[in-house]
C-alpha cells in the first residue's frame, strides 16, 4: 500500500531528450525505438532516450525541463523508402502529409507538434527527424531500405548532438 501523501518522484530529463516514436510490431513504424535502443547503446552524456508509441501528446509531458529535444518517427508519405528527412519544429511546421496519423498513432505527429506550439509547450529547440517507411503491415522487423538508411540516420543524429547541441559524446562519468 503506498503511504498517504506520497508522490512518485519525478524524473527530470537531461537537457536533451531523445524520443524514438513508433510501434516496433508494425513493420517500418519501428523506425523510432530501433534509433532510441542504438542511441542508448552509445551511453551519450547529458542525454534521455526514450521511446514511445501511442498518444503522442504524451511527448510534451516527458519534454518538460529539456532544452533540446530530438524527435524520430517514420514517415509515411508515398516517397521513396529510406528517404531521410530533418526539420526544425522550434522554427517551422511540420509537413502533414509527412506525419499524418497512423493507426498506432491517434493524433498525427505533425499535428501534435502545432497543438503544442498553440499551447506554449514546445521545447526551446525541437529537431524532428522522419524516415520512410516502406512497410506498417503487422510483424515485426524493418525494411532492408530503411535498415540500410538507420546508419545514416545515427549519423546525423549524432552531428546535431555534437554540433547544434553541444552533447558531451562520451560515456557517462568521464
Amino acid at each position: 500500500m503506498i503511504s498517504p501523501g506520497y508522490q512518485q518522484p519525478q524524473i527530470s530529463p537531461a537537457p536533451i531528450l531523445i524520443i524514438g516514436i513508433g510501434n516496433e510490431y508494425r513493420g517500418d513504424d519501428g523506425i523510432g525505438p530501433a534509433i532510441a535502443r542504438r542511441l542508448r547503446e552509445r551511453h551519450l552524456s547529458a542525454v534521455t532516450i526514450l521511446e514511445i508509441s501511442g498518444d503522442l501528446m504524451d511527448i510534451w509531458e516527458k519534454c518538460q525541463g529539456a532544452e533540446t529535444v530530438i524527435l524520430v518517427d517514420a514517415a509515411a508519405s508515398g516517397g521513396k523508402p529510406g528517404t531521410l528527412y530533418r526539420f526544425e519544429a522550434h522554427r517551422e511546421p511540420l509537413p502533414q502529409k509527412l506525419f499524418a496519423p497512423s493507426s498506432t498513432h491517434a493524433l498525427g505527429l505533425a499535428a501534435a507538434v502545432e497543438l503544442a506550439r498553440a499551447l506554449k509547450l514546445l521545447p526551446a529547440t525541437l529537431i524532428v527527424y522522419g524516415l520512410e517507411g516502406k512497410s506498417f503491415a503487422s510483424g515485426q522487423g524493418l525494411s532492408p531500405e530503411v535498415q540500410q538508411a538507420l546508419p545514416g540516420l545515427m549519423e546525423e543524429i549524432l552531428q546535431d548532438l555534437k554540433e547544434k547541441c553541444r552533447a558531451t559524446l562520451g560515456p557517462r562519468g568521464t
